[in-house]
């Protein structure tokens, strides 16, 4: 058989785009089993790590019943500080922040430190998880205090 033939035949083309569509859509399956993986293994993680991160005190519920805790991320109320870390409390519970040296911290439209992070201030935290159950902070926006009514 000669190369050039096979390469001209119309079943070729076809063959060679079948090929393409089945490759591109394991690639988007495997993207969607690696995110799935991680956020259950922060879920995880975040239970083996709850004594050793904030002390004895037990789950608020059944951890088997409930949602999957979001892992980029966090927005609530600042619970307690001890640079480089700090515990929040959000919709999901309570959550281990990780200031590193590349973390910007932002209040309103100002740059500010770490330092600035008070307990009882409200803040969001976007991040990634870290294999404590920790999220490693790459932007602090602090809040300011809710208007008073």
């Amino acid at each position: 058989m000669d190369i050039q033939k096979i390469t001209e035949a119309p079943w070729f083309t076809k063959a060679l785009i079948a090929i393409g569509l089945v490759l591109a859509a394991l690639v988007v399956f495997q993207a969607g089993v690696y995110v799935g993986v991680n956020k259950a293994a922060l879920s995880f993680r975040m239970g083996d790590n709850y004594y050793r991160a904030l002390g004895p005190g037990g789950f608020p519920g059944d951890p088997l019943g409930e949602e999957l805790s979001e892992a980029n991320g966090a927005s609530g109320k600042i619970l307690s500080v001890s640079l480089p870390t700090f515990i929040m409390e959000d919709q999901g519970g309570e959550k281990v922040i990780l200031i590193g040296s590349q973390t910007g911290i932002r209040f309103m439209r100002d740059s500010t430190s770490s330092s600035a992070i008070m307990p009882g201030d409200g803040a969001i935290v976007i991040g990634e998880p870290n294999d404590k159950g920790e999220i490693e902070a790459t932007f602090i926006r602090l809040l300011p205090p809710p208007p008073v009514q």
